[in-house]
C-alpha cells in the first residue's frame, strides 16, 4: 500500500533528519579530540594542565631519561603579573600530581607568544628552567633579566634563581634557548639589546603570509654557561651581531658534548637566514657561522620565528626553520649537516604554506619528527610529519586544533603541549600518541 503525500513528506523530514544526526555525530566521533583519520594514529583525548583562572601560554617541553616529561607554561593574570609554571607528566601523558610555580617571587615572571620558558632535565635528573622577569626602567620602556632556576626533586620545589645575564643597565634578554651537556654543563643563549640603541617600534606590510610582524633594532646574540649545576654563569659572551630581534635561539649537544648554536641572521638587504655555528671547548670559542640555506628572504621586520635544532642517532644535525623567500615556495623547511654544521645538504620543502611561530624537532632511534602550527580554514592547527633522508618528508598528521606546540619524545609516546582557548581564559593542554606513529 503506497504513502500519502502526508506521510511521504513525514517520512522524508525525519529521513533527512536522521542522516543529520548520524553525520553529526560522526563528525563528532571524527573530530580532534576523537577519531579525526587525518590525525596521528593512537592519539589520546586532550587533558587541560593549566589552572583556568590565568591566560595560560608559551608551553615549553623537557623528557627525562627515566621516560617521564615536564611541562612548562606561563600563567598571566589582569593585573599584567605572570608565573611559570610546571607539571610533571608519566612517559605516557598522565599528570604526576599538581603544577608547581618555579618563580620563588609571586607574579615577577614576564613572557610572549615568541618567547618562552626554557626547560632540560640534567643526567643527574636535576630539573632548569630558563625565564625571564620584568625590569623597571627609568625611561619606562620595556626591560626583562634572564634567569636560571633549579628543582633536585622531580619539580616538586625550587631553589632561589640565579641571574643569568651579568649587565646591570635595565635592557631587554630574551628569546632564550638552554641546553644541558652529558656532562652536566648547563649552557644558555638569548638575543641581548645592552648595547643597542632602541629605535620605535612600528608595524609593517604584511610578507608572505606572516601577520604582526614589525620593525625595531637588530640585537646582538650572547652566551653563558654553568659548571657548577647553575648556581655561577661564566661572563656574558657575545657571539654574533645584526640578529634578528624577535626570532628564537636554539641550542642542541651532539656527540663528544660539541654545543650546535642556531639563530636568524640579518644579512644585508634585510636578508633574514637561518645561521648555525659550533663550539668543542664548552663555549669558549665558536666556529664561524654558516647560513643554512640561501632563502632570499627579504622582509624588513621581525617574522617571529627561529628554527629549531637537533643532532640526530647518527651524529648528524638537524635543521627545521620557515622561510617566506623568494628563493622557493614559502613553507617549513629542513635540512641535514654531515659535517659538524660546516656545510648542509640541500634543503626539503616539509609543508607548504606559512606557519606560525617557531617550529619543533624531535628525533630519537626511530627517526625525527616535525611539529608545528599553520592556519587553515580560519582555525588554528598543530601538525606533525616525520622527516627522513628521501626527498619529501612523511604524510602530516594533525594534532589538535591550537598553537604554539611544544613537543617531546619519550621511550613510549610523542607528548605535545598546546595553547587553544577555553570557556574564559587560554589553556595548555597535552596530548599524546604511542611512540613510532
Amino acid at each position: 500500500m503506497g504513502m500519502s503525500k502526508t506521510n511521504y513528506q513525514t517520512f522524508w523530514i525525519v529521513s533527512v533528519c536522521l542522516v543529520g544526526l548520524l553525520l553529526l555525530a560522526g563528525c563528532r566521533k571524527n573530530s580532534l579530540n576523537g577519531q579525526n583519520p587525518n590525525a596521528v594514529p593512537g592519539l589520546s583525548q586532550p587533558i587541560r594542565i593549566s589552572s583556568g583562572n590565568a591566560d595560560a601560554a608559551e608551553p615549553a617541553v623537557a623528557a627525562a631519561t627515566d621516560g617521564t616529561v615536564y611541562v612548562v607554561w606561563v600563567d598571566h593574570d589582569q593585573k599584567n603579573e605572570a608565573d611559570v609554571m610546571i607539571a610533571h607528566f608519566t612517559s605516557d601523558g598522565r599528570m604526576k600530581g599538581s603544577a608547581v610555580r618555579v618563580n620563588s617571587q609571586a607574579g615577577v615572571a614576564t613572557a610572549w607568544r615568541g618567547d618562552p620558558p626554557s626547560i632540560v632535565v640534567a643526567p643527574d635528573h636535576t630539573v632548569y628552567v630558563g625565564w625571564t622577569a620584568r625590569v623597571e626602567s627609568d625611561s619606562g620602556g620595556h626591560a626583562t633579566d634572564l634567569y636560571l632556576s633549579s628543582s633536585r626533586d622531580q619539580g616538586q620545589t625550587f631553589g632561589p634563581p640565579v641571574k643569568v645575564n651579568d649587565d646591570t643597565k635595565p635592557a631587554v634578554h630574551g628569546m632564550h634557548s638552554l641546553a644541558v651537556g652529558n656532562d652536566g654543563r648547563i649552557y644558555l643563549a638569548w638575543l641581548d639589546e645592552r648595547n643597542i640603541a632602541p629605535i620605535e617600534m612600528k608595524d609593517t606590510k604584511m610578507d608572505a603570509g606572516v601577520k604582526g610582524h614589525h620593525m625595531e633594532s637588530n640585537r646582538e646574540l650572547f652566551f653563558a654557561s654553568s659548571g657548577d649545576g647553575g648556581r655561577t654563569f661564566t661572563p656574558n659572551q657575545r657571539v654574533a651581531s645584526d640578529v634578528c630581534p624577535c626570532c628564537k635561539t636554539a641550542l642542541a649537544i651532539g656527540p663528544n658534548n660539541r654545543l650546535y648554536l642556531s639563530w636568524r641572521q640579518v644579512l644585508p638587504g634585510d636578508l633574514r637566514h637561518i645561521a648555525v655555528n659550533s663550539s668543542v671547548d664548552q663555549g669558549k670559542t665558536f666556529s664561524s657561522p654558516k647560513i643554512v640555506s640561501d632563502d632570499q628572504w627579504m622582509i624588513a621586520g621581525c617574522p617571529v620565528s627561529g628554527a629549531s635544532i637537533s643532532v640526530t642517532q647518527d651524529g648528524n644535525l638537524r635543521v627545521l626553520w620557515f622561510s617566506g623567500g623568494k628563493n622557493g615556495q614559502t613553507g617549513l623547511y629542513s635540512s641535514i649537516s654531515t659535517d659538524h654544521g660546516a656545510s648542509f645538504l640541500q634543503r626539503q620543502l616539509v609543508a607548504a604554506g606559512p606557519i606560525q611561530g617557531t617550529p619543533v624537532l624531535t628525533n630519537d632511534a626511530k627517526g625525527v619528527r616535525a611539529i608545528w602550527a599553520s592556519n587553515e580554514a580560519n582555525a588554528q592547527k598543530i601538525f606533525t610529519a616525520e622527516l627522513s633522508s628521501k626527498e619529501k618528508p612523511d604524510e602530516s598528521f594533525m594534532i589538535a586544533e591550537g598553537m604554539v606546540p611544544a613537543a617531546t619524545l619519550t621511550p613510549t609516546s610523542l607528548l605535545v603541549a598546546y595553547v587553544t582557548k577555553g570557556d574564559q581564559h587560554q589553556e595548555i593542554r597535552v596530548v599524546s600518541a604511542p611512540e613510532g606513529n
